[in-house]
């Protein structure tokens, strides 16, 4: 008899239910397996085989022919390893397995049989569990992973012989309860308390406003002006996820094969490619359809440091997701559409040799070559930056006693983007979606005031719907739910149109 069991795959970010059909018959032995796989799900069979042999598992004799259902759509990777092998050991049983043949079983196999962690398995939990699956079947080392999707069970297997056993009825397997999430650590780098004491006010404020309401920033400024530190101080002054944004960068991340923290991560993610970053690498996609930098971003933070180094077409790439919060992945047949919800913080040199404006060397670059830097860097792409800062160089010893308590500014730090990010509603960011509700958010003389300020200055619509949203996160930080003139004026004292800052 035909044996059908319910496994998954993964496409992309994505997964995906398969149904594993097995069907034996007559004729010369054989083993065929269609359904579109994969090299790695096409190679299965030798893991099979040798997985059964070495559990003293019956191979049944005959013709072996396995389905992968859905026919059209190609399985990747070695997930389906252990549906494969409990249905080819079961096809020649006669007795039906019950309320345990509707779970879903997923594992990679070894050659004695003992089952390995699968990529991407809270992905086709998550979407097994949303067809309406609600046992799951995981390699005991992921099945905490697995435990993390809501009203589901979860049991943990070890090898083979230990789920066709369990399938039969003549054994149990452990069921996993959910872990409680790790704690968010918001303990700071000594290097990161050392540099907020030094920092000036100005750059504190920056990093609170920078963090309370996630707004972009690029920081300009010579090397050693903190450039990079700052970025780091606003990552760690973010506030934590929630359960659900968790579980989808978990998700994310559990597609991408990245490590995992052995639990649910209440931390926002920090993205910082290579400035050799490619189209693919930074929006997702290539032959084998991974995820890009900015969708490992996702609720988190995206840090290009020496941002005029990026080809320009990559970062002209960034223009569509910053302002949609997702990436569009045109490949085979259709189209994925990827979240790519992240803060982006960038840093850049003012020039090509990097020392113009400073103050401890002298500048070589010409007139010309500081205009080739700065072209590099679209218009289009600077209108969708909420903040732009010169940082200088810092005065007197970088080492040595430090001028202010490090421990008190943190925590000052701390709570006052946490305090404005609760007065913000825990939206994940202070930016208004139009004009209109950009009006709203404002007292009127502050509204007059930005829509004077922008017809002078040239602001586009979209600059003035941002301007808007930093004076509604100073608003907050200052403990008022609508902006006033001061804040619009704060405001647009961060914007600078053409990076005036590097001329």
């Amino acid at each position: 008899m035909i044996q059908r069991v319910c496994s998954g795959s993964l496409d992309g970010i994505d997964g995906f239910e398969v149904v594993v059909e097995v069907d034996a018959g007559r004729g010369l032995p054989s083993f065929q397996l269609v359904g579109l796989p994969s090299t790695a799900v096409r190679e299965s069979r030798e893991r099979v085989l040798s997985a059964l042999r070495n559990c003293a598992l019956a191979w049944p004799k005959g013709r072996v022919v396995v389905n992968l259902a859905p026919a059209d759509v190609e399985k990747k990777g070695p997930s389906v390893d252990l549906a494969i092998a409990v249905g080819v050991c079961g096809v020649n049983e006669r007795a039906e397995p019950g309320a345990r043949g509707e779970a879903v079983l997923l594992g990679e196999l070894s050659l004695d049989g003992a089952l390995r962690p699968v990529r991407g398995l809270l992905a086709i939990v998550t979407a097994a569990a949303a067809a309406g699956r609600g046992l799951f079947v995981v390699p005991r080392g992921q099945a905490w992973e697995a435990a993390l999707v809501p009203d589901v069970t979860v049991l943990a297997a070890d090898s083979l012989a230990d789920v066709v056993r369990w399938r039969a009825g003549r054994g149990d397997l452990e069921r996993v309860a959910p872990r409680l999430p790790l704690p968010a650590d918001r303990e700071p780098p000594a290097a990161l308390l050392a540099f907020l004491a030094r920092a000036p006010a100005r750059a504190r404020r920056l990093a609170v406003l920078a963090a309370a309401g996630r707004h972009d920033l690029l920081l300009v400024g010579p090397p050693g002006s903190g450039k990079t530190q700052l970025s780091r101080v606003v990552g760690s002054l973010q506030p934590a996820l929630g359960r659900a944004e968790a579980l989808e960068v978990a998700r994310i991340h559990g597609a991408a094969g990245l490590p995992s923290a052995q639990g649910l991560d209440l931390r926002r993610p920090f993205r910082a490619p290579h400035h050799t970053a490619t189209r693919a690498g930074l929006l997702g996609g290539g032959a084998s359809l991974r995820p890009g930098e900015i969708t490992l971003a996702h609720r988190g933070i995206l840090f290009l440091d020496e941002l005029s180094e990026f080809s320009p077409g990559v970062l002209d790439a960034l223009r569509e997701p910053l302002e949609e919060g997702r990436v569009a992945v045109a490949r085979g047949a259709g189209t994925r559409f990827w979240p790519a919800d992240f803060q982006l913080l960038a840093a850049t040199n003012p020039c090509r040799c990097g020392w113009h404006g400073s103050r401890r060397r002298e500048c070589r670059c010409t007139e010309r070559l500081r205009a080739a830097h700065r072209g590099r860097l679209s218009g289009p792409l600077l209108d969708r930056i909420d903040l732009f800062a010169e940082l200088e160089e810092p005065e007197g010893p970088l080492h040595g006693a430090v001028p202010d308590d490090p421990r008190r500014l943190w925590e000052r730090a701390l709570a006052e983007a946490a305090a404005a990010h609760a007065l913000l509603a825990g939206r994940s960011r202070a930016r208004p979606a139009s004009l209109v509700e950009a009006r709203g958010l404002m007292e009127a003389p502050a509204a007059a005031l930005l829509e004077a300020a922008g017809a002078s200055l040239g602001l586009t619509v979209r600059s003035l719907v941002r301007c808007a949203g930093v004076a509604r996160t100073l608003a907050a930080l200052g403990g008022r739910t609508r902006a006033n003139r001061d804040d619009v004026v704060e405001a647009l004292s961060w914007r600078r149109e053409q990076l005036a800052a590097l001329d």
